[in-house]
């Protein structure tokens, strides 16, 4: 007889993973439903089964389950936006549609996830090499988790968006958000229900090497 094992109370994703690559796509036009919380919840769950440096799971996140929350982000890095188009030279026109366009994605899409990094946890190291090394792992291991958390997603039928804004503003968005301060935010991932189903996603060719 087998021996039994506790039961795992988180639901499964009842999707093939082919299914799950192929569905999962940048999505940026949702329609108003609601993404339920334990939909959110059980994406980020996922997330937490990626590989991370030492087993640290260094990865944080806050689910923007408000709109004041969602107008607030998009208002305080909005400003940075601006500021770094015009240093940029970017024309007027052409910063007042992307900023437009910024501020309606934030602002109207029903769910919005922030994603960001501890380094509090990891090895400390003295040669600075070493150091910039130990964090990178970090940041790699957030590009699988991310992936994981879109991929979950996706098999409940939930479109998203990666979107890199926060790299470029870390501290206006950790205080936009009132973040712990050991929390450096990297990512916002954006999701909902699609407007509108995308065309199906060919598998590209890698560039690959064999030695």
């Amino acid at each position: 007889m087998d021996t039994p094992t506790a039961k795992d109370d988180k639901p499964a994703l009842s999707i093939s993973l082919d299914e799950a690559l192929r569905k999962r796509r940048s999505i940026r036009h949702f329609t108003v439903q609601p993404v339920p919380m334990e939909i959110l919840k059980t994406a980020l769950s996922a997330a937490y089964l990626a590989p991370s440096p030492h087993g640290t799971s260094p990865w944080r996140f806050c689910i923007l389950d408000s709109q004041e929350a969602k107008e607030t982000l998009a208002a305080e890095m909005g400003k940075d936006f601006l500021r770094d188009m015009e240093a940029e030279g970017v024309p007027e026109e052409e910063r007042t549609r992307r900023y437009q366009g910024s501020i309606r994605l934030l602002t109207g899409a029903p769910a919005l996830i922030m994603a960001s990094l501890s380094f509090a946890e990891l090895d400390v190291y003295e040669e600075p090499d070493k150091q910039a090394n130990e964090w990178m792992m970090a940041e790699h291991s957030l590009g699988g988790a991310l992936q994981n958390l879109m991929l979950a997603l996706a098999a409940q039928g939930v479109g998203s968006v990666w979107r890199c804004a926060p790299l470029f503003c870390p501290e206006t968005a950790r205080k936009a958000l009132d973040l712990p301060a050991d929390w450096v935010p990297r990512a916002l991932i954006v999701a909902g229900y699609p407007a509108q189903q995308p065309a199906p996603k060919e598998t590209p060719e890698p560039v690959l090497i064999v030695r």
